[in-house]
């Protein structure tokens, strides 16, 4: 144990310094959940190949000094150790030129190909395995140590010095894709690999390199084995900036594939409501699903509710992504399982082909944005980028800028339609409507931003601005003592999915002091008991404190009568294309007819939409409806105005 205790013998401390650092990175890789292809398969055989060489370098160093161990080792032994340390220093040139091709997705397909990156390393292997039947090209001195006969020495180093070359027009080429971080990353690698050499001339210390290559390794885990940027833990797959990646290389090389992309519909809901163990089990069945579609296909997970298929050789306008999207929609019907029940889901498909579609990575990023916000409008057919209307997306991008900064920047306001009720002849109740008026575009349609807003994120923000302009107009105006009982207020369904739905709105009603009872929320058609455990909570809160909800647009979507009676709700609103249709065919008067029908068999209340004319509100009284919305009896108005109405309207000011 002396010679481990001796500070002066440095060959000893790097060596096992050396190892101290493989062995902890080989504990980081082996329970890592990284396993994204080729890439870590590369990396485990740059592990074992750099352990070798320590190992090597370890046993050598103490047959050096340690006299046991030369009595234990002999020396024709000792110089089969130094071979095979010599031939593993130099495979980890081959190595890590194939561990960087395998970073920036460079295939190897053809044998020349293959054959030209081998050829350094094997010919300096051939070289020193000679040394093991002649002293042709280098002999042993009496420690054991190689020394060549010039200029061997220097036909030895030509595979390195090429091998370094090569990384180094690798990285120049592509290292627009990498992050600074793994730029720096990459760049420090091989320098620590160049360094080895000379620094083991230079100061006779026969175990440098190995204690480079393993800094080397240990920067490689914590930068290009790092799981958490390029795979998702849930689903296993790649993530966005994997995507990005892939693709960005894969532009770089010239290379004809094609971006197929999933939408899944009411996925990122049902997830929302699961179990974290669940949610992964489906999404891992879905990922399974996916791979086996295609040959040589990569699978990604970009966004939430999204998947796509990064498919090699295939153009987008081929029948291949007709067929197989086609293969995608009927296995996501019905051929998933969530805790021991099956699960079905509708999905979306659009194609972004490339060269053809997209031809650097400048573009990408702006045609697959594109694609994002125009395929939820088109469900049938594969969404190609021809189809795109590109004036019609420019001008969504520039709402959604608009919308990013609308509550900040005083755009919103809120206009209330009145309601008319006929039992009372007055105008008991309203609903808010949110307007964006922007000072260059003038007022923008809520049918036009608030889908935007939806897919931003921002109409959490915007939804949480309309009740709480809500509040304020009933807590500081006389509305209520001019008649006005409630406010219908929409309630978008990301709102219904968030945890706190219930205690953020009860907290702004507490904040403006306004009863429960005036808050009336409209949830759509679209909602269905059973799809989400959160919404079902939240509903159940918001009703024991004392808010009624609405049916918005009933009519439009299942119009399934058999669940109308489960449905939490107080007030069924009749979508205006019902009600307008009703009016233009006999059969769609009769479904009107039939629909009040049954809601007031039900004991709900019914409000008419879209009533724009005395002969319509007529028939829609005779019905039997509760409450008549529409331009016949007042358009939305802004806040002022809609409390001048009432007054005018209700006391007959």
């Amino acid at each position: 144990m002396e010679i481990l205790t001796d500070p002066n013998n440095y060959d000893v401390c790097i060596s096992i310094s050396a190892l101290v650092l493989m062995a902890v990175i080989i504990v980081i890789h082996l329970v890592g959940e990284f396993s994204y292809g080729k890439q870590s398969r590369i990396f485990g055989g740059l592990i074992i190949v750099a352990t070798l060489l320590n190992v090597m370098g370890l046993i050598h160093v103490l047959w050096i000094d340690d006299k046991a161990l030369r009595e234990l080792l002999s020396y024709d032994m000792n110089c089969l150790v130094v071979i095979v340390e010599k031939v593993m220093s130099y495979l980890m040139g081959y190595f890590s030129i194939i561990y960087l091709m395998a970073i920036f997705g460079i295939q190897q397909n053809k044998f020349w190909k293959k054959l030209v990156i081998i050829v350094p390393s094997a010919f300096t292997t051939l070289i020193l395995l000679s040394g093991v039947f002649t002293e042709f090209f280098y002999y042993f001195d009496r420690n054991g140590e190689i020394v060549y006969f010039f200029p061997n020495n220097i036909l030895v180093n030509i595979g390195i010095v090429l091998y370094l070359i090569f990384a180094l027009y690798l990285i120049v080429k592509y290292k627009r894709i990498l992050t600074s971080e793994k730029t720096v990353a990459i760049y420090t690698y091989f320098i620590l690999m160049l360094l080895g050499f000379p620094m083991r001339v230079v100061f006779k210390l026969g175990t440098v390199f190995g204690f480079c290559v393993a800094l080397s390794l240990l920067l490689c885990v914590f930068t290009f084995q790092n799981p958490s940027e390029f795979v998702d833990r849930m689903s296993g797959i790649g993530t966005k900036n994997a995507l990005n990646f892939a693709v960005y290389t894969k532009l770089i090389q010239k290379k004809t594939f094609t971006l197929l992309e999933i939408r899944v519909d009411k996925l990122l809901i049902m997830l929302g409501s699961e179990s974290v163990e669940a949610a992964s089990d489906l999404l891992r069945q879905m990922t399974d699903f996916l791979k086996k579609t295609a040959q040589d296909v990569e699978v990604f997970l970009p966004r939430d509710g999204f998947f796509a298929l990064l498919i090699p050789n295939v153009q987008s306008g081929s029948d291949i992504i007709d067929k197989l999207s086609d293969t995608i929609k009927v296995g996501f019907k019905d051929n998933f399982k969530l805790r021991d029940l099956k699960v079905g889901f509708d999905v979306s498909t659009s194609a972004i082909g490339f060269p053809d579609d997209v031809k650097s990575i400048d573009r990408f990023d702006e045609v697959s944005s594109m694609m994002y916000k125009a395929l939820s409008r088109e469900s049938r057919y594969v969404l190609r980028v021809s189809d795109l209307n590109l004036k019609h997306i420019e001008y969504d991008k520039k709402i959604g800028n608009l919308v990013r900064h609308a509550v900040d920047s005083g755009l919103l306001e809120v206009y209330y339609q009145p309601i008319y009720s006929p039992g009372t002849g007055k105008f008991s109740s309203c609903e808010a409507l949110i307007r964006l008026n922007d000072p260059r575009s003038g007022y923008i349609s809520p049918a036009v931003f608030m889908p935007i807003a939806e897919k931003n994120g921002m109409v959490l923000g915007i939804d949480r601005f309309v009740l709480a302009s809500v509040c304020d107009m009933l807590a500081n105006t006389k509305a209520i003592s001019y008649g006005l009982e409630y406010v219908e207020v929409n309630l978008s369904v990301v709102d219904c999915i968030q945890t706190n739905l219930a205690e953020n709105v009860l907290g702004t009603l507490k904040k403006y002091n306004i009863g429960p009872s005036r808050i009336n929320l409209e949830i759509t058609e679209t909602w269905d008991k059973g799809v989400t455990s959160v919404i079902d909570q939240n509903i159940n809160k918001l009703m024991s404190a004392g808010i009624t909800f609405s049916m918005d647009d009933f009519g439009t979507g299942y119009s399934n009568f058999s669940r109308m009676a489960e449905m939490p709700v107080k007030i069924f609103k009749l979508d205006k294309g019902t009600v307008q249709a009703a009016f233009e065919s006999e059969n769609s008067y009769m479904i009107m007819y039939n629909m009040i029908k049954i809601i007031k068999s039900l004991g709900k209340e019914i409000v008419a939409e879209g009533v724009e004319t005395g002969e319509q509100a007529k028939q829609i009284i005779r019905l039997g409806c509760d409450h008549i919305q529409g331009f016949f009896y007042a358009r939305p108005m802004p806040r002022d105005q809609f409390i001048e109405f009432l007054h005018n309207s209700n006391l007959g000011g």
